[in-house]
């Protein structure tokens, strides 16, 4: 169930003293959470620039959470600000170390965020062949693309709790793949952590968006409908980039990027509305099916990369 409006508002705040644990909120920090927030619908009364700039106390924040719910999104959301970029510093350890402490959280589900964490470089994707002709080209980029989308909107509609972090990190996963796939479409061979590079440029996969996300997901009035057009929207968004991106020879820098996948986001939100009809028809069809999957993959009988390919198969 959504957890209450002062929850989240809570929720949020925690995350700024998070980003603020060593004392100030740096200027490569503060674009990302303002990128991030600007997603929100923010209740009466509240700014972003409150939110950023507000001292606050982390033991009355802490306080104000006190359902089970808030709690174990609130924890997996500042795990996911201070460690899935993979520098979490000694202030931003000792932190969480305080807040896991303090709100009851099992120091287990610190091993099982790690381990969501974990890089995934390993993951080796299958040589492909470049398509010459233009418009063949733009068409098979478009079929991925979609493709992609439907599949983390059904991941995103379903925000189970203990996997809202796992589902958002497939979802950026697949998006990675999606990127490695429209490449090869251009003559390029990615890797994962050379693809994972280019979109956390543009705000993709970034500790700050994933972290707000997971918080989105039980906030009043979101839900799983934020969710899946969210993660639509998202990957729409990478798709078309990635096309734009390879299609200027890879010369497009990093603001350039991010101006065009906000756009391409905004294009994404109105698909996904086109789109909706047909979600909903495979989620009625694939839901009880996803969700099994899901449970196999918390009890750890599947691994993700398992996941991911029986997710797909069930988008298709």
């Amino acid at each position: 169930m959504p957890i209450t409006r002062d929850e989240s508002i809570a929720s949020l705040r925690l995350l700024v003293c998070m980003a603020k644990a060593d004392g100030v909120l740096h200027d490569e920090e503060r674009p990302l959470l303002e990128e991030a927030f600007g997603e929100l619908e923010l209740p009466a009364g509240v700014t972003l620039q409150w939110l950023l700039d507000e001292p606050a106390d982390v033991y009355a924040l802490l306080a104000e959470l006190p359902s089970i719910e808030a709690r174990e999104h609130a924890y997996a959301a500042v795990y996911a600000l201070a460690c899935a970029d993979g520098d979490c510093s000694a202030p931003e350890r000792a932190l969480l170390v305080h807040i896991r402490e303090a709100l009851g959280i099992d120091v287990v589900r610190d091993v099982e965020l790690a381990q969501a964490f974990a890089p995934r470089h390993q993951l080796v994707a299958p040589s492909g062949t470049p398509v010459l002709d233009a418009m063949a080209r733009e068409a098979e980029a478009r079929s991925a693309t979609r493709k992609c989308a439907i599949v983390s909107a059904l991941l995103g509609a379903f925000p189970f709790p203990g996997l809202s972090i796992a589902t958002d990190l497939m979802i950026v996963g697949l998006q990675v793949g999606l990127a490695r796939d429209i490449g090869q479409l251009w003559g390029h061979q990615l890797d994962y952590a050379q693809a994972k590079g280019i979109l956390a440029g543009f705000g993709v996969g970034t500790g700050a968006r994933i972290a707000v996300s997971n918080l989105l997901k039980v906030f009043p009035g979101w839900g799983s409908a934020f969710g899946a057009a969210s993660a639509y929207a998202s990957s729409h968004a990478v798709g078309r980039v990635m096309h734009g991106y390879f299609e200027a020879g890879r010369g497009l820098d990093a603001a350039e990027l991010a101006r065009r996948f906000k756009q391409a986001k905004a294009e994404g939100k109105q698909a996904y509305a086109d789109d909706a009809e047909n979600i909903e028809q495979r989620k009625r069809e694939r839901g009880a099916e996803l969700a099994a999957l899901e449970r196999r993959l918390e009890a750890a009988e599947i691994d993700a990369s398992h996941f991911e390919r029986e997710a797909r198969r069930l988008a298709e």
